[in-house]
């Protein structure tokens, strides 16, 4: 199995565990994305939690949530309610093609 799908069952396991990690009014910081790209370094799933405070009138969960994903270079398993889940998503090794 390749490292760049997500293991169903791993998933459910990631959505039962704790969030690691929540991102407060200030939003999407340059201290979270260290700290998102820190986590999944070490675990292949993080769970995020998101405080309501964070959300401001003209953003969305989902835009924040894709930003963060973006920023630390992983994928966006799914959100439920407040808390989304992201999956380490393993890069090209140099001189590799796709």
């Amino acid at each position: 199995m390749t490292s760049d799908k997500p293991d169903p069952v791993r998933v459910g396991i990631a959505w039962q565990d704790p969030a690691m990690m929540q991102v407060g009014k200030s939003g999407v910081t340059d201290g979270l994305i260290e700290e998102a790209k820190r986590l999944l370094k070490k675990h292949k799933y993080v769970k995020v939690r998101l405080l309501r405070s964070s959300v401001g009138e003209n953003d969305s969960k989902q835009a924040l949530f894709e930003n963060l994903c973006a920023k630390a270079g992983a994928k966006l398993i799914g959100i439920r309610g407040n808390t989304a889940v992201m999956f380490r998503v393993r890069s090209m090794p140099v001189g590799k093609k796709q």
